[in-house]
């Protein structure tokens, strides 16, 4: 605020009615008049009023004006000065005390200062305003604190008294204005009133009967507490237990009774942000159980298909996704070669601890499918879906919703008395008919998926940009010049092929009971060396070199791809996928025998009958001889049963032959023994160039054996 120096007649009458001094006429026309008469217009200290066009009248300078009105006028705009001085010195004072005071006051101790501070200022700028001393301004507001614009709630707020009195004496104001002006604002909150005690031993012994997980309340708890302290002890009363409970926060009150999972939802979280992602940087993926019952595409029963879900996190899209009896490894590596073919391979795949995410196909340092691509795993923490939140969202926006669809689903939220029905119905359906229209067929179900995809694909993300669709998020990154990392079309086959280290035995390799032979393995006999195998095909393998020359073991060139030679146990290859069903459906069976096993023993009286045990002599009767029948030879692909000796009947012995080649070497040296059983099964080796070869190999006269089978026939 500047000092005016030139006031124009109108402002002289005002000051002179404001300060009542008679001065100087109190009207316009009257100082006008005035200045006329002495003579103002003629000096140089009378001037048109500058920054107004055509016209604003003149003003006169304040040295013109008589000494009493001039130092009215002055002192005015001093106390103006000072007034807006200490304004903006306690505006400062009260924004510094606020930061100092938050961590420290509780909200009485605060509201207290505030008021006893606003008392303070306003009793100073009365004094200023109206140029008394401290002692008068207390005065003035002791006879009228309304007049100060001080309310009858701050003055009960600055009391700080329980009886609510409105009402401070002269010594208190002197009190406060020492203490603010020697000490600080600070010094006008009132100390606590009652420190927090120390919370006692024997609470935390308390706790340990509160604190479980079958949730009993303050008085049960209270109770076996009691029950267990000494006798000579006096136990706490529930009194002292609730404001003991009181003081533990919402976490804590909460601990033991609660499990981690449950405790978790009420503790802070990290918020994760995506926007400095590009697509293809991280897929997250999860597998879950369909909440609806499906036809089996084998046989038929209903059963619940486990999905593989992949999702690209920066775009929101699902990128990849796959179907199968169980979350294993099949479904996993199939999900993510469909990813990586339709959207390129990421640079991270976050997954969880599950045994279809972490295991030797995908981990492994020299075989596995994610080493091969180049992609970077990780893992969640146990029990912490809350840090894979993108991927449990995609689940409960698409799969839920779409199992809702289906008569036969069985979730949650399915009314208990319908889920009965229509499980009762698709039950006796299949009991009557062998099937039931009410359960969709494999079929049905894969293309209600995929359409269920691709419209959550095109629907608007709340998450993205301008509520994008995750299709169209990608597209524009795609306009901006982002370029996915492809996989080739000669990559497909041999970069989500899953590899085990075999070693190498006279040309053969063995997977799955099944051997497969190729000639350009005999120079790596007793070598290991990595076989690929297809899961749906086991007519052949890839079989490549491991390239040891960078001092860790690597996937070297490939070799050969061998075909498959049978053995002794089985003609027909076995998939990796049947191995997978074969050995569900044995775990199976053994469930199914031990609860047979169980509902047995339940009925056996034994358990239920107490009774002496008694002796009884056998009753011998006679038997008549058995009539001995002629040894007869049975042949069965190289197995030979024995006829029993004579005498009594025993079970025939089974002679086994371990290879064809054994078989072939059994029949040279025992040219006598050769039956019509023989002849088949080593014709049909030899008709087998792979068997064939195998027989050089061992050793074995292919002409002599070729001559014996033309004899015998």
């Amino acid at each position: 605020m500047t000092f005016q120096l030139y006031l124009s007649a109108q402002e002289i009458a005002d000051a002179g009615t404001r300060l009542n001094l008679r001065a100087m006429p109190t009207t316009k026309r009257g100082v006008q008049d005035y200045a006329k008469r002495f003579g103002w217009d003629a000096t140089t200290l009378y001037r048109k009023r500058p920054g107004r066009e055509g016209g604003g009248g003149f003003e006169y300078h304040i040295s013109l004006l008589p000494d009493a009105l001039q130092a009215a006028l002055q002192a005015e705009q001093n106390r103006a000065l000072v007034l807006a001085a200490q304004q903006n010195a306690k505006s400062a004072e009260l924004t510094k005390r606020q930061a100092l005071t938050t961590a420290n006051l509780t909200a009485r101790q605060r509201d207290v200062m505030n008021a006893r501070s606003a008392i303070l200022s306003a009793i100073d700028v009365h004094q200023i305003s109206n140029g008394m001393s401290q002692r008068q301004a207390i005065q003035a507001f002791l006879a009228d604190p309304a007049a100060i614009d001080i309310s009858v709630s701050m003055l009960t707020a600055a009391n700080d008294r329980a009886s609510g009195k409105a009402s401070v004496s002269r010594a208190t104001l002197y009190d406060w204005f020492k203490l603010r002006d020697t000490v600080g604002v600070g010094a006008l909150a009132p100390l606590p009133t009652k420190e927090k005690q120390d919370v006692p031993s024997w609470f935390w012994q308390f706790l340990r009967f509160y604190a479980q997980p079958q949730k009993p309340c303050l008085t049960d708890a209270l109770e076996q507490f009691t029950k267990a302290l000494p006798a000579h002890i006096l136990p706490p009363n529930y009194d002292q237990v609730r404001r003991l409970m009181a003081r533990l926060g919402n976490v804590e009150r909460h601990r033991g009774r609660e499990g981690s999972l449950t405790l978790k939802s009420r503790m802070a979280y990290t918020l994760r942000s995506t926007d400095d992602l590009l697509p293809g940087c991280v897929y997250t993926a999860d597998g879950k159980t369909f909440d609806s019952e499906i036809a089996h595409p084998i046989h038929g029963q209903p059963f619940r298909p486990e999905i593989t879900s992949i999702v690209d996190v920066a775009t929101r899209r699902c990128v990849g996704f796959s179907f199968g009896l169980a979350e294993n490894t099949i479904g996993v590596v199939d999900a993510l070669r469909f990813a990586c073919e339709r959207n390129g391979i990421p640079a991270i795949f976050y997954v969880d601890r599950g045994p279809g995410f972490k295991n030797d196909v995908l981990d492994n340092q020299l075989t596995g499918v994610t080493e091969r691509l180049g992609v970077t795993k990780l893992h969640s923490l146990p029990q912490n879906s809350q840090a894979r939140g993108i991927i449990e969202r995609f689940n409960g926006s698409v799969w839920n919703p779409l199992a809702k669809e289906f008569e036969t689903y069985i979730g949650e939220e399915m009314d208990r008395q319908a889920r009965q029905r229509s499980f009762k119905a698709t039950r006796k359906d299949i009991k009557v008919f062998g099937a039931s229209s009410r359960l969709p067929t494999w079929d049905e179900f894969m293309a209600a998926c995929s359409n269920a995809v691709a419209a959550y694909n095109a629907k608007p993300h709340s998450s993205l940009p301008g509520k994008m669709s995750p299709d169209q998020y990608w597209e524009y990154h795609v306009s901006t010049g982002f370029e996915i990392v492809p996989v080739l079309e000669h990559e497909k086959n041999d970069l989500f092929r899953p590899y085990v280290k075999r070693k190498v035995s006279r040309a053969m390799v063995e997977w799955l009971t099944n051997s497969y032979f190729h000639m350009a393995l005999e120079e790596f006999h007793g070598d290991y060396v990595l076989v690929g195998y297809d899961i749906h095909d086991a007519k052949k393998v890839w079989v490549r070199e491991i390239d040891t020359t960078s001092g860790e073991e690597r996937m070297g060139r490939l070799i050969c791809v061998a075909v498959f030679a049978g053995n002794e146990e089985r003609y027909i290859p076995l998939t990796m996928e049947r191995a997978a069903m074969e050995k569900r459906a044995n775990a199976r069976a053994r469930r199914l025998k031990d609860h047979l096993a169980e509902v047995e023993a339940e009925l056996s009286p034994g358990s239920f009958i107490d009774a002496e045990i008694q002796t009884f002599m056998p009753i011998i009767e006679h038997v008549p001889e058995p009539v001995q029948a002629a040894p007869v030879l049975v042949f069965d692909h190289g197995q030979e049963v024995v006829p029993p000796a004579t005498g009594a009947v025993e079970q025939p012995r089974r002679r086994t032959f371990a290879s064809d080649e054994a078989l072939a070497a059994w029949v040279l040296e025992n040219p006598d023994q050769l039956t019509s059983s023989h002849v088949r099964v080593l014709r049909s080796a030899l008709e087998r160039p792979a068997t064939t070869e195998l027989f050089r190999l061992s050793g074995i006269d292919l002409d002599a054996l070729r001559n014996l089978i033309r004899a015998a026939a």
